[in-house]
């Protein structure tokens, strides 16, 4: 009995060493249905304006390299909440991550970066984001309706699960085309 007990550890232990091995990969989408493609993607394209689409980005500059050139690197951080009574000021970092550029394509309305440094346990990570035209049938393309794409390719990650992944860039990837949403209506008002 104790062998048999022996051998399924050993057996869970090698499955969790596999997955731990294996790369996570995952695409998510968010519809804007208002916006067309060619004026959602300056929005995206502006490498170093992530925290003024992505709730619990604080912060997001520029720390090296020239803003939207490939080889640029931005840094993000989330700041934690504010103390009782200190009215938003001395906020700390809670998590960071720099990202490089690693190529743009105006064209293909496609970006892709790489973590290459965080507090959050990233290892290797590569994503991109895409603007795609919603053509799928004339109305949606006579409306100039697009979609957001962000797929990602990473080891995995300590303390997540690639479905926690997946859920957290979701909400994300939602909540970015919801902004630029509304700041595309705020313009054309």
């Amino acid at each position: 009995m104790e062998t048999e007990e022996a051998a399924a550890a050993e057996q869970l232990q090698q499955k969790q060493l596999q997955q731990e091995q294996e790369q996570w990969r995952g695409t998510v989408e968010a519809a804007l249905p208002s916006t067309p493609a060619s004026a959602a993607w300056p929005h995206i394209a502006s490498f170093c304006a992530l925290h003024r689409y992505l709730p619990g980005i604080d912060v997001c500059e520029l720390a090296a390299g020239e803003d939207g050139c490939p080889g640029c690197v931005r840094y993000v951080a989330s700041l934690a909440p504010a103390a009782a009574g200190a009215g938003g000021a001395g906020r700390e970092v809670a998590s960071w991550a720099r990202e490089e550029l690693l190529e743009i394509d105006g064209g293909a309305r496609r970006l892709a970066y790489a973590v290459v440094g965080s507090s959050m346990g990233f290892g290797r990570y590569v994503g991109s984001m895409a603007v795609v035209a919603d053509d799928e049938d004339e109305a949606a393309a006579a409306a100039g309706r697009c979609r957001l794409v962000w797929a990602f390719e990473c080891d995995p990650v300590p303390g997540w699960s690639l479905d926690g992944l997946l859920g957290y860039l979701d909400g994300g990837v939602k909540a970015i085309a919801a902004r630029i949403e509304e700041a595309e209506a705020a313009a054309a008002a």
